[in-house]
C-alpha cells in the first residue's frame, strides 16, 4: 500500500463515522417521530407500529455498525501512529501527525512551524518517501 494511502486510512474513518452518526440521528428522528393518532377517529394503528419498528432496527443496526467502525478507527490510528513513529525525524514524524490524524492542512502546519507552505509541501513529501521505505520494510 502506498504511504499517503495507508495515511489517509484514518480520515477516511472518521468521515465514515461522520456520516453514520448522522445518519443515526435520522433514523432516531423517525423513530421518534412515528406516532398513533389519538384525536378520536378511529384509524388503523398497525401502519405507525410497523413503521416505528422498522426505524428502531434500522436504528439499532446503524449503532452496531458506528460501533464497529470507532473500533476499527482506533486499530488503523494505532497502526498509523506505530508507523510515523518509526520515523528518524521529529519534524516529519509531526508534520505527517498533524496532517493525518489530527486533519491539518498543510498551511496550518508551515503556519505552526512558522514556515512558507513550499515548506510544508516538501517536508511532507520527504516524510511521505520515508514512511514509504517503512512501509515496504513490513
Amino acid at each position: 500500500m502506498e504511504a499517503k494511502e495507508f495515511m489517509k486510512q484514518v480520515e477516511k474513518l472518521d468521515v465514515r463515522i461522520a456520516n453514520k452518526l448522522i445518519e443515526q440521528k435520522q433514523w432516531r428522528d423517525i423513530a421518534l417521530g412515528i406516532t398513533a393518532n389519538m384525536d378520536g377517529e378511529r384509524v388503523q394503528a398497525s401502519g405507525a407500529k410497523d413503521k416505528m419498528a422498522s426505524a428502531v432496527e434500522k436504528l439499532v443496526d446503524m449503532e452496531a455498525e458506528i460501533d464497529s467502525l470507532v473500533d476499527m478507527l482506533i486499530e488503523t490510528k494505532k497502526e498509523v501512529i506505530e508507523a510515523i513513529e518509526r520515523l528518524d525525524s521529529a519534524i516529519e514524524y509531526n508534520v505527517l501527525h498533524m496532517r493525518y490524524i489530527q486533519f491539518k492542512d498543510l498551511q496550518d502546519i508551515a503556519d505552526h512551524y512558522g514556515k512558507e507552505y513550499g515548506w510544508a509541501t516538501t517536508t511532507h513529501g520527504r516524510a511521505l518517501k520515508h514512511l514509504q521505505a517503512i512501509l515496504d520494510e513490513k
